[in-house]
């Protein structure tokens, strides 16, 4: 008997070493917050009825793009981008990145309305919900104010973390404006 239960015991614990059962499952779960939360910021937002606000945005494209501005956003599109490196005011013709344009939602300034960020966590957890990996959500105005989504593989050895496996920004300095 205490044979069985040390090689039941071994087998335990190199599956969890090999495979890490134990952060799949963690991370399933935080998907299912961001799938129950996600309904709730966006009635939130809704509710306030703001069209017209400025935030700073900082995200990491993963080679592709690294957005830093901040954004004007009036009746609900993106009117003035200023980036932060270095600090200048963007014309819409520079608001995507040329070699990638609309293909990459971080690489384009004009995706960014809040109602467009809710629109991406939405598609990608219908479409490719094991992709998110970090979702919060403003407690004053319910907008996404961290999103960070990538490949899920797991950690364990057999499966080792992935470095340059996401995308993410993070909204800081919201302001709504006067119409």
């Amino acid at each position: 008997m205490t044979i069985l239960l040390s090689s039941v015991l071994l087998i335990v614990i190199l599956i969890q070493v090999l495979y890490d059962p134990i952060a799949s499952a963690r991370h399933t779960l935080k998907v299912a917050s961001v799938r129950a939360e996600l309904p709730r910021a966006r009635a939130q937002w809704d509710a306030l009825g703001i069209k017209n606000y400025t935030f700073e945005i900082q995200g990491d494209g993963r080679s592709i793009c690294r957005p830093y501005a901040t954004i004007e956003v009036r009746e609900g599109v993106v009117v003035k981008v200023e980036t932060k490196d270095p600090v200048a005011i963007l014309s819409p013709e520079y608001w995507a990145d040329p070699s990638w344009g609309e293909e990459v939602f971080l690489c384009s300034y004009s995706h960014y309305t809040m109602p467009q960020i809710f629109d991406l966590v939405d598609i990608t957890l219908r479409n490719f919900p094991s992709s998110i990996m970090q979702a919060e959500f403003d407690p004053l105005y319910g907008f996404v104010s961290h999103f960070k989504f990538g490949i899920y593989v797991g950690y364990g050895l057999a499966r080792p973390r992935l470095n340059d496996c996401c995308n993410e920004f993070q909204i800081s300095k919201f302001q709504p404006l006067s119409p």
